[in-house]
Order: C-alpha cells, then structure tokens, then sequence
C-alpha cells in the first residue's frame, strides 16, 4: 500500500509541473512596429522630482496670464488716451477755421467764392470734409482745377485753376463762351459778346449748357483750325468767324469775305489761301470766296476788280505760339 501511494504522489506532482512550465520565448518572432532600429534594448529614463515640474509649469503659465492681462490695461489706456487727444483737436477753440486763403482767381465773382468757402465758416480744421469742399466747387463751370489743403492752426488754403476762354460758341439760340477744350464756361448775355475780343464759332442749333462739353465734330475741328491761324498771325482774331456745322464744310468767314477751308491740313490750305490773297491784292480783285477744299488746288470766286487792295490780312509766314 505504501508503494501505491507513493506512485500516486510522484505522478501528480509530475502532470503539475507540466502544466507550470514557463514558455520559452527565444524563439518567437516580433512583430516589425516593436522593433528597435540598433537590435539593442532600449531604455527609457524617468526623471525624478514630479512635483518641482508642476511647480515650473504653473509660475510659468502665471507669467503668460500676467502678461495677458499688462497688454490688455496697456491696449486699453492707449486707446482712452487717443480718444481724450481728439476731443481736444476737435473741439479746441485754436483749432476753429477762422479765414480761407484764395489764390489764381481772375474771373469768379464775391459770391462764387463765397458759395465754396463758405462751407469752411466755423467749422473745426480737423473735421472739415475737404474733398467734399472740392467737389462742390468743380460745379463751378469756371474752375478747372482746385487744391484745398489745411494751414495749421486754423486756416484754409484754395489754389485755383480757372478755364481760359478761347472762343465764343453761337448757336442761334444763345452765346456762350468756351474753352481751348470746347467746354462751356458760362452763357453770355445777349449784348455780353462785345466784352469778348474773341473768334466766333457757329455751329447751328447746338445743344449744350455751361460746365459741359460741346459734343460736335466740327467744334473740335474748328479748334484746331483757330489755333493755326492764330500761330501764323496777321489775322485779327476777334473778327474770325468760323462755320462749323460739319468738318467737311468748315468756313472761315473774314472781312466780308468767305474761305471754304474744309477738314484737315490746315497749314497747307492757309499756306495757299495767303498765295492767292497776295495775287488778289495785286490784280486789285474783289472776290467773294475762295474755294481750298480741292487737295493742292485754289478756286477764287473773283466778283469784279476795284482800284483799291483787298484788307483781307493772313498772308503771313507761320510763327510759333509763346
């Protein structure tokens, strides 16, 4: 019985060892994300001291708060301080607009000048709208140009630039005057002509008002033709008239005579036009036009021959305009 038992005791414990063995693990393969790149086990330090390192965390995050805040009041006084310094601009007594300076005015009346600056009359120099002041003084048909700008501490300054009239518009229905530009500076009165030394341009029924710009082919083309007679002098300009319904029959009317000049190459026909006015004033003829609308050519409408020469003036040499 003895012998028994012990046979049963030397099994048992055999079948527990066999289950109580550790596996071997040489052998088994890992997987590639577990590996390290040098075959070498690594190691990882933990440093020591987790409590100091909260400590750095929180006086630093303190200082970030802080400084927060010191932009903040800094921001917000910078702020206060702006607006008390335009309070003060704007509501200063040195700072109120106490006279407007006006200069290259030669034709705008009290009241025209009047009507731009007095926008300006006690208001403050700070606040003041000068490109508004600028717009409402281009209604004017006389100004051309204008630069308003401040004068510390409380003037206005205004350079202006006004149209020079060039010519006398005649519509039938009215005169106006109107610049090298062919913009209407204003209507004249029906005896105001006379004040003007100026060419007259007729262009029947034309449609315009002052501030705007003829809108008509022969008005820029009668310009240009002015300009020439007027460069190459002996004419007298102020008793030139010129036709301008269409370019094609551009006409210069002159000393009771008329010159048929038509569009384009104006030296060369005035040129021509000073060739037969010679002959005519030699021959002692009375014409009653002269055609030089023909290219290179000159057709005199002769009327009858007089003993006297003809005053029709123009037969001088092209000069140049100052």
């Amino acid at each position: 019985m003895a012998a028994l038992y012990e046979l049963i005791f030397y099994s048992a414990i055999r079948n527990c060892n066999s289950k109580l063995k550790m596996r071997d693990y040489k052998n088994v393969k890992v997987p590639r994300k577990y590996r390290t790149t040098t075959g070498r086990a690594s190691v990882k330090r933990v440093e020591a001291g987790r409590a100091g390192g909260r400590t750095g965390n929180s006086a630093a995050g303190f200082r970030k708060v802080l400084l927060n805040i010191l932009v903040v009041v800094v921001l917000a006084g910078g702020s206060w301080l702006g607006w008390q310094a335009y309070l003060l601009l704007t509501h200063a007594g040195i700072f109120q607009i106490s006279g407007v300076d006006v200069k290259g005015v030669r034709h705008l009346s009290e009241a025209d000048l009047e009507g731009i600056a007095g926008m300006f009359k006690g208001q403050n120099i700070f606040r003041v709208d000068l490109e508004a002041a600028a717009r409402r003084a281009h209604r004017n048909s006389w100004i051309k140009d204008i630069r308003i700008y401040r004068r510390l501490p409380n003037r206005i300054s205004m350079t202006v630039v006004e149209r020079v009239p060039d010519a006398i518009l005649d519509t039938g229905a009215g005169k106006y005057l109107i610049d090298n530009e062919a913009v209407v500076i204003e209507r004249l009165a029906q005896d105001g002509a006379s004040a003007w030394p100026l060419p007259v341009v007729a262009i029947k029924d034309c449609k315009t008002e002052p501030g705007a710009p003829v809108n008509s082919e022969g008005m820029a083309e009668a310009l240009t033709l002015l300009s020439e007679i007027s460069a190459r002098g002996g004419w007298g300009l102020s008793k030139v008239m010129v036709k301008a319904n269409s370019p094609e029959t551009l006409t210069v009317v002159y000393a009771s005579h008329e010159f048929k000049i038509g569009s384009g190459n104006y030296a060369e026909k005035l040129r021509r036009l000073a060739e037969v006015m010679a002959d005519v004033n030699q021959r002692g003829l009375d014409i009653a036009y002269v055609d030089l609308r023909p290219e290179r050519q000159a057709a005199a409408m002769v009327v009858k021959k007089i003993s006297t020469k003809s005053n029709v003036q123009g037969t001088g040499s092209r000069r140049t305009r100052q």
